[in-house]
Order: structure tokens, then C-alpha cells, then sequence
């Protein structure tokens, strides 16, 4: 009885992580400029996100390394290994230079005990996943009640996290989760339609570049086999989109692929890289330190995650740190007999995002819970077999 109890809850803190993912994404200063007409939810409600997410990480890693002793079938596989070796690279170098050192450890660490933990509630309950798909469709519908006007006035959609390129990321991360889960537990068609268009408008309504190119990705990878699915799903979702456009001033959509070779001088990222450049020409090989970023670019993002590293780790380190990230997803799609090209395909979108952001070092940010969740997603495919053979050894 003991041991069920620890499991179910073990599941529900990893459906809490779930529900509680979008709502800790901060909101910065030079973002409350975006805000001036956006509804925006209570801010305790960030505080008692972040102060739960705090908890629930804490409690769901020390059950991971209890398990790891007890649990037989429950392991870390190749792709989590190299993910937290990603993190553990940048934190040798930041313990070196005595800056940062703490964020960096928190990341390999979280990154190398959550996912498994992840995995194994979701092998052990897969019905879980349902309670995800549940999250969707409020976080949608909060999304829409809450900012829905903004579309109406010409103005880029960004749901309750109160900025649209964070409501970006997540729109990609639920359109793998739906399909995801679509495929085990077969969600009702009708609500799965209505869930996957509605993601996908209203990822054209944040006019985030960097989803619009992950959801279209996701899509190839996930009908990567049915070409007919495919190229109905993609003509219906053109038609829809052409439809509402006859009804919605969606030029605010539209343009933002419009003059994209002046899109970083126009938001401001252009003048954080040239502040960052004259450092990196001097101290190109090994970096200027971990905090290079804040000293020299004045910037706590730099809306670049790899001019950020080569910043303020150099290439040997950027490259020694990229390749573990790389190998991840590597080791993850040549398991595809396993494991959903999509998941290996959100590790791609995710490493293309942080040419606009810098998601890797985001602790606080809802795109590392994200994150873990596609790892642990990867964990329990790679897991899944060990467990129906260990059932089957104990039947005969």
C-alpha cells in the first residue's frame, strides 16, 4: 500500500509540473512596454507557480534517486545522460570561473533526475496523459478569454503568459504532447480537431517565426508516412487560415515575414550583438566568463543563446557543450523504432528557437519544463520495453 501511494503521487506532482509549466514564464521590463493592453493574470499567481515548481522539482528528484537504488526497470537512459552532460560542461566552466556555478549544476542535475521519473509515471499510469490533454484545452481557452481581443484589434496574440513568443514555444510543445498522446491513448477525434486547430490559429496569432517553422516541422515529422494526411491537414489549415482572414485584419501576421534580414536591427537584438562581438574577437577561443553577458553586452538575454555561450565560454566549450546536446538528439532518432520522430524533432525546433532566445540557460522559464517533459517522454519510450520484459519474465 505504501509503494502505490508514493506512485500516485509521483503522478500527481508530475500532472501539477504539467498545469503549472506555462504559468511560471517571467515577465521581464523591457517586455511591460508589449503589455499596455494585455489582461494579465494576478501576479501571486507567478509567485505561487514558481514557489510549487520549486517544490514539486525538489520532491520528484529525491523519489528519482530513491528509485534508482529500489526500482528495478527504472533507469536514466543515453539521451538524458548527454542532456545533462550539456549542462554539466557549462558548469565546470562556471565553477571554474566561481560565476553562476549554482544555476548550471540546478540545470544538470534537474535535467538528469527529472526526466526518468517523468517517464516511469507515465509507463506505470499512461492514462495520465489524458489529465495533459485536459491542460491544453484550459490553458487554450484561459489564452483566448483572457487576450482574445488582441487578435480582434490587429494586435499579436499572447495568451495568459502575457508574451507572444512564449506562448510560441508552448503551442509547439502541446501540438507534440496532443499527437503524442493521440497515439497511445486515441483521443476523441472530434476534441482532438478542435484542440490542433485551435493550437495552431492561435500560434499564428503570437506571429512567433520560430513556431510557425516548429509546428510546420512537427507536422512533416508526424505524417512523415501518411503524405495524403499530410497534405490534407495542411490544405485544410490554409483554407481555415484564408477563411478567418476574410474576417480578421491578420497583417500583423503576415508581416512579420515581411523585410526578415532587418528583423534583429528592428527589435533591438542587433545593437546586444554588437556590444558582444569586439569581446568575442579578443577572447574568442576560451570566452569572457560566465557573466559576460550582463558585463560587456548589458544584457541578462541576449536573444541568442549561442552568441551568448560563444560570449561567455568561447567555441571550445560552446562546441564541446553543443555536442552533448547534439548527441541527444542524435541517440534519440536513431531509436525511431522506439521513439516518435517527434520528440527528436522538438529537440531540433527547440535548439532553433534559441537563435532567438535563450531558452538552454532559462531555469525559471516554462521552456525548460517543457523540456523535461520531452526527455521524460523519450525515457519512458526507451524504457517501455525493458518493463513489459521484466513482466514477462515474472509471468513464466
Amino acid at each position: 500500500m505504501l509503494k502505490l501511494n508514493h506512485l500516485n503521487l509521483v503522478q500527481c506532482l508530475v500532472i501539477m509540473l504539467f498545469a503549472l509549466a506555462p504559468f511560471v514564464m517571467s515577465i521581464s521590463n523591457s517586455e511591460m512596454t508589449e503589455m499596455l493592453t494585455i489582461r494579465t493574470l494576478p501576479p501571486i499567481t507567478l509567485t505561487i507557480a514558481s514557489v510549487m515548481r520549486w517544490i514539486i522539482f525538489c520532491i520528484l528528484a529525491g523519489v528519482s534517486i530513491l528509485y534508482l537504488n529500489t526500482k528495478k526497470g527504472f533507469r536514466i537512459t543515453t539521451p538524458v545522460y548527454f542532456i545533462s552532460l550539456f549542462y554539466f560542461v557549462q558548469f565546470c566552466y562556471a565553477l571554474v570561473e566561481g560565476v553562476d556555478y549554482i544555476r548550471f549544476f540546478s540545470l544538470s542535475v534537474l535535467s538528469l533526475l527529472l526526466p526518468p521519473i517523468i517517464g516511469y509515471a507515465i509507463m506505470r499510469n499512461r492514462s495520465i496523459t489524458k489529465f495533459f490533454i485536459y491542460c491544453i484545452a484550459f490553458f487554450i481557452f484561459l489564452s483566448v478569454l483572457l487576450n482574445g481581443h488582441l487578435v480582434l484589434s490587429g494586435h499579436r496574440f499572447s495568451g495568459f503568459v502575457n508574451n507572444s513568443n512564449a506562448y510560441g514555444i508552448s503551442t509547439v510543445f502541446w501540438l507534440v504532447i496532443l499527437f503524442l498522446v493521440n497515439q497511445s491513448q486515441s483521443v476523441n477525434k472530434r476534441w482532438f480537431y478542435i484542440i490542433g486547430v485551435a493550437i495552431f490559429l492561435t500560434m499564428l496569432f503570437a506571429g512567433s517565426r520560430n513556431a510557425m517553422v516548429g509546428v510546420l516541422l512537427i507536422f512533416i515529422l508526424e505524417y512523415f508516412n501518411k503524405l495524403k494526411s499530410f497534405i490534407r491537414s495542411i490544405v485544410l489549415l490554409i483554407l481555415l487560415f484564408t477563411i478567418v482572414s476574410y474576417f480578421l485584419d491578420l497583417s500583423f501576421v503576415l508581416g512579420r515575414f515581411e523585410n526578415l534580414s532587418g528583423a534583429a536591427a528592428d527589435s533591438g537584438r542587433k545593437d546586444i550583438w554588437k556590444g558582444a562581438y569586439f569581446a568575442i574577437n579578443n577572447n574568442m577561443w576560451w570566452g569572457n566568463g560566465m557573466d559576460a553577458n550582463e558585463v560587456i553586452a548589458g544584457t541578462g538575454n541576449m536573444h541568442n543563446c549561442y552568441i551568448r555561450f560563444v560570449l561567455n565560454m568561447g567555441i571550445v566549450f560552446t562546441v564541446l557543450s553543443l555536442l552533448m546536446y547534439f548527441l541527444s538528439i542524435i541517440t534519440s532518432f536513431t531509436q525511431k523504432h522506439k521513439v516518435p520522430l517527434i520528440l527528436a524533432g522538438y529537440l531540433v525546433v527547440y535548439a532553433l528557437m534559441n537563435l532567438g532566445e535563450d531558452y538552454f540557460v532559462g531555469i525559471g522559464s516554462s521552456a525548460f519544463i517543457y523540456m523535461l517533459f520531452i526527455y521524460g517522454f523519450i525515457n519512458y519510450y526507451l524504457t517501455k520495453q525493458d518493463a513489459v520484459t521484466n513482466s514477462t519474465t515474472k509471468v513464466k
